[in-house]
């Protein structure tokens, strides 16, 4: 089956910072229905897919959902009057270190090992089910974790205790006994 289109307004374009220090731009779109999700993001891979797909803030694109999955921009449909390039920062938006571009590389990279940014979503990458596969870790956790100067490394998840995860926003005894059950099956 061909993947499902539509046409929607990209908003804005912002960066991420991935685990590996990878920045990757990101397009946030006017939401719109694709193959019965809803849509309002999606990824720009790198700044030369930007250049290659002549993108702009504010242009309407054109979307599909590649094997009704993964959304994509498929191409800029109409340049709009009020359209703003986009530029890569020249820093890492967390950490505000200089980002590096390796020979031959089209992506840039967060060389800081100390990101916040960088270690938030290594312990999500870590905790995930293709990894470690440990339950009730998510966003909100891990952000209240590094935010609290509560974790520095992955290995640090071994070190947490109930009573410090239950002083935590949304967090229960119950739910930090289960985290750390959890955790404690992953050894």
């Amino acid at each position: 089956f061909a993947a499902e289109q539509a046409i929607t307004v990209v908003e804005a374009i912002d960066v991420q910072v991935g685990r590996t220090g990878a920045v990757t731009p990101r397009a946030r779109l006017k939401p719109v229905v694709v193959g019965g999700a809803r849509i309002s993001r999606t990824t720009l891979h790198n700044e030369h897919e930007i250049a290659r797909l002549g993108l702009h803030i504010e242009d309407s694109v054109l979307i599909e959902r590649s094997g009704d999955v993964i959304p994509k921009i498929v191409r800029v449909v109409k340049k709009s009057k009020n359209r703003r390039a986009f530029r890569m920062p020249l820093c890492c938006p967390v950490c505000n270190t200089t980002l590096v571009r390796e020979d031959g590389e089209v992506i840039r990279r967060c060389v800081n090992a100390n990101c916040p940014a960088r270690l938030k979503e290594s312990i999500l990458h870590f905790s995930s089910r293709r990894a470690m596969n440990i339950t009730g870790i998510g966003d909100a956790l891990v952000d209240q974790l590094v935010e609290k100067n509560l974790i520095h490394s992955v290995a640090d998840l071994y070190t947490l205790q109930a009573s410090t995860l239950a002083k935590l926003g949304k967090m229960g005894p119950k739910s930090a006994t289960n985290i750390l059950e959890s955790i404690s099956r992953s050894r």
